[in-house]
């Protein structure tokens, strides 16, 4: 009897020593379970504070891009206005070739047409200009930026680490509970510095719009003032060509030139009428222009006197 007591008793030991080693073992996997689910979770948060710098880097870029673009557009302009000019001196070099008089009207009113040069230095000052500015724009935000950086590289890891060596596998759980304060600081950082950063970016869009502005205004200034110089030396050269084309001709437009000069008599014209006299009608050759000098009653009375008298 005493003999099976004690096998029950040997049995029975085994049994719970058993039992312990299970519970020891189920302790320090679970504790171990916990320290993987703490950096899983850390590594987590930096791959989002990464996210967090490579946005707002990508905002940045984004914001002077567009910026740099829209200002370059003054280039096309730019192009366009030169051309404009290269296209009035083509027409001009054939008339300083075709006589000296029609070769001193030229010179004398060329002097007005801005040359290509200074069109090109004019619209690049108003790119130049409206450039200049795209720092001013961004620094602001490339610095909250290297805040929120430098922020995730030292504050934040600084005390990831500091929970590490404090805590660690001594205790799990208050190593838990510091990396939580440490990533609630840093969330708080972060929201703080996102404001701070949403409202540099939307000053800065602002800014660039102004700045926009005053390129294109700088750039249609150069443009209008370009035009109207072209267009007074163009009127005034023709005017003074005109003065060698028929001095009876009574068209009160003088600003045109044109060697083709039809006198048209006022009762030829009839509005009423879908066809008319052809003007065309005899000439050998295509015509680049013809000038019609209309002709009131007493004047074509005066013109045919004046037929009559030299037939006379």
């Amino acid at each position: 009897m005493f003999f099976i007591k004690t096998l029950a008793f040997l049995a029975l030991l085994v049994v719970v020593k058993a039992q312990q080693n299970v519970g020891l073992v189920n302790y320090y996997n679970s504790q171990n379970s916990s320290l993987i689910r703490n950096d899983e979770y850390i590594e987590a948060v930096r791959r989002q504070n990464d996210f967090h710098i490579w946005y707002n880097t990508l905002q940045i870029e984004s914001l002077r891009d567009g910026y740099l673009d829209r200002i370059n557009t003054v280039s096309i302009q730019q192009k366009s206005l030169v051309q404009e000019i290269v296209s009035v001196n083509e027409y001009l070099v054939p008339l300083t070739v075709l006589s000296d008089f029609s070769r001193q009207c030229v010179q004398k009113f060329k002097q007005l047409i801005p040359s290509e040069a200074a069109v090109e230095s004019e619209m690049g000052h108003c790119m130049n200009t409206g450039r200049s500015q795209v720092n001013s724009l961004i620094t602001n935000m490339i610095a909250t930026n290297r805040s929120l950086n430098n922020y995730y590289v030292g504050n934040f890891e600084k005390g990831v680490s500091n929970c590490r060596t404090k805590f660690n596998t001594s205790y799990p759980v208050n190593y838990t509970h510091c990396l939580a304060d440490v990533v609630s600081a840093s969330n708080a950082y972060t929201i703080s510095n996102q404001k701070t950063f949403s409202t540099q970016l939307e000053t800065a869009k602002g800014s660039s719009n102004v700045y926009v502005k005053q390129a294109h205004e700088c750039s249609f200034s150069v443009q209008n003032s370009t035009i109207t110089n072209i267009q007074r030396a163009t009127t005034l050269i023709d005017n003074c060509l005109n003065d060698t084309v028929d001095k009876s001709s009574n068209c009160p437009n003088k600003g045109y030139y044109c060697k083709n000069i039809v006198n048209l008599p006022y009762y030829m014209i009839d509005y009423n009428n879908r066809t008319m006299f052809n003007l065309f009608h005899g000439r050998n050759s295509t015509e680049t222009c013809l000038l019609l000098d209309i002709l009131s009653v007493h004047q074509e009375n005066f013109a045919s006197q004046g037929n009559q008298n030299k037939s006379g």
